[in-house]
């Protein structure tokens, strides 16, 4: 039997406080260390290409050529730029105008992920062959392979603009991951108790002298070095960011598609402003005209930039905003307004 109505329960009120920070408030601030550019001009050129990563989620240069090609300054678009000392090293953090950029994207036909970003759970496991193996989480950690990974995932989730999280494991966690009972399963439960967009679980085992593979949702093919380790992680999270943030571009000539959107929650006015400010944010929707208003309720008429499915999956990551019913046959999207203040 065809189901009629689709419902997403993306998000419950038991998990709003967890997912707070979801929303990346430095979506269009770019910090690159001195070693990475030669002067000025050359750091707050390649601030902006990585600006144009963050913001389409995407490596392809293609968009950088785009841009090029339309003759743009990537300069023109820098709001203010300084310096600052981060761990004894110098960086420069550029703050770029989105009010002049995203337009200018938008005619380029760039696709462009918004404020709401998602959380990546890692589950990771590290075999050296020296002691007991260890599963790392976000506390300080005297191994070298530790350290070295967590400072990968972080440059990583800084660069892209996603949340890589490693669990924080309480005593409980720590006790249940040392056992070997062979019906529990270390992944099944820290993807259940700690929130996440995706979860990842991965194994490195050093096998031998000087030799590793990894194992889990990461795979080496054949036996891999030390001085290889790191960078191979390295490149298997870039290249499942590229396809986890893809936004599928329409065909040369389609319009984006649209959708009834109605929000309920709203007590006063000052809420209704809230919503109108949030909607704002959602850089899937191209226009939206008012469909019905009510006291507690209203319903927009929206035409979006991309698919339906670009639209839920920005909002996957509000915090203000709970997807209740998504029903396909009526083109209707059904949100809860989460009043956190």
């Amino acid at each position: 039997m065809n189901q009629k109505f689709k419902t997403l329960f993306l998000l419950n009120f038991f998990l709003i406080n967890l997912v707070f920070s979801k929303e990346l408030p430095t979506l269009f601030e770019i910090t690159i260390s001195s070693d990475q550019y030669t002067n000025t001009n050359d750091g707050l050129n390649k601030a902006f290409n990585r600006l144009i990563q963050k913001l389409s989620g995407s490596r392809n240069k293609k968009f950088l050529w785009k841009i090029g090609d339309a003759g743009l300054k990537k300069i023109d678009f820098v709001s203010s730029y300084s310096t600052e000392m981060i761990e004894d090293k110098e960086n420069l953090s550029v703050l770029f105008n989105s009010d002049l950029l995203i337009p200018q994207l938008r005619q380029l036909d760039i696709p462009l992920i918004g404020f709401n970003r998602p959380v990546i759970l890692f589950l990771i496991k590290l075999d050296t062959g020296e002691s007991l193996p260890i599963y790392i989480d976000g506390s300080q950690s005297d191994n070298f392979f530790a350290v070295e990974i967590k400072k990968i995932l972080e440059d990583i989730s800084r660069d892209r603009g996603v949340y890589i999280e490693l669990p924080e494991f309480d005593l409980e966690d720590q006790n249940l991951l040392k056992q070997t009972n062979i019906l529990f399963s270390p992944s099944s439960y820290i993807q259940e108790k700690f929130y996440n967009d995706a979860f990842l679980s991965i194994e490195l085992i050093k096998i031998g002298i000087n030799q590793w593979t990894l194992n889990g949702d990461f795979k080496t093919p054949s036996t891999i070095q030390d001085k290889e380790v790191l960078s191979y992680l390295q490149n298997a999270v870039q290249d499942f960011l590229d396809n986890f943030l893809e936004v599928q571009q329409l065909e040369p000539g389609k319009l984006g598609e649209k959708i009834v959107i109605s929000v309920e929650g709203m007590n006063n006015f000052k809420d209704f402003q809230s919503v109108e400010s949030e909607l704002d944010k959602i850089f899937a929707i191209q226009s939206r005209v008012f469909r019905t208003f009510e006291p507690k309720r209203v319903a927009y008429n929206a035409e979006l930039f991309q698919t339906k499915e670009s639209l839920i999956k920005e909002l996957r990551g509000s915090t203000n905003f709970l997807i209740k019913k998504y029903e396909v046959d009526r083109n209707q999207l059904q949100l809860q307004y989460l009043n956190l203040q």
